[in-house]
């Protein structure tokens, strides 16, 4: 009887375990306190994966990372977005104007751009927009997509206010930039961004998978095996 009594015990204590294990992995995720800017993310805010990004418009290596996704856009949003439940968060900061080789202002005028851009709901089209310029004007020249290429070099005052109203952004967001309503925004981010990575930009944050870098030859081939490390356990 007492025998019988230690294997009811046992198989019960069995079957919690099993429910836990279940229940852990059903139980549904709150990314909210995460998150630094709701406006800067794609996904579900319950996602099971939480993917971060830390990057710098300045950043030629942070650029081909996210133009490829730009470029792949349905199939970034498809297949890792709604299939494989990610929960995608790009933080922009100035840090190569704050950390860099010498104070770069790009990195710092575009940063404040992107955070007034943002006051309008309109981070990925700004983002995408700033992408897209960049890669017009100078990266597909081989200007300024490496730190042996030739550098960006006599860029317009106004380049950051031509990118916002190309994407019908209004007299708004052109005070914002003008008045630098963001800069302390920026910098904060920046700051906080800094103590977080543990290395150079892009910084990732994928999951588990944490690393840094990326190269100005890789592709999309590229940004799906840093997409699909995240997703390992």
């Amino acid at each position: 009887m007492k025998k019988l009594a230690g294997w009811l015990v046992l198989g019960g204590i069995v079957i919690l375990l099993i429910a836990l294990m279940i229940f852990s992995n059903i139980a549904p995720v709150d990314h909210s306190q995460a998150v630094w800017d709701k406006r800067a993310t794609i996904g579900n805010l319950d996602a099971r994966n939480y993917y971060i990004l830390y990057t710098d418009l300045a950043c030629p290596y942070c650029s081909v990372f996210s133009r490829e996704i730009m470029n792949h856009k349905e199939e970034f949003e498809n297949d890792y977005i709604r299939d494989k439940d990610i929960l995608y968060e790009v933080r922009v900061t100035d840090t190569l104007y704050e950390h860099g080789e010498g104070q770069i202002q790009m990195s710092r005028d575009s940063a404040e751009a992107v955070y007034c851009a943002k006051e309008e709901d309109k981070f990925w089209e700004y983002y995408y927009g700033a992408l897209a310029a960049l890669w017009r004007d100078y990266h597909s020249k081989g200007i300024g997509v490496s730190k042996m290429a030739e550098p960006i070099r006599g860029m317009p005052d106004d380049y950051w206010l031509q990118i916002g109203k190309s994407i019908g952004l209004s007299e708004k967001f052109e005070n914002c930039v003008v008045s630098h309503e963001k800069l302390d925004e920026v910098k904060e981010a920046t700051a906080r961004a800094w103590k977080q990575m543990q290395g150079g930009l892009p910084y990732f944050r994928f999951g588990n998978f944490i690393t840094s870098g990326f190269s100005d030859s890789w592709d999309w081939e590229y940004v799906k095996k840093y997409l699909d490390a995240g997703l390992k356990r």
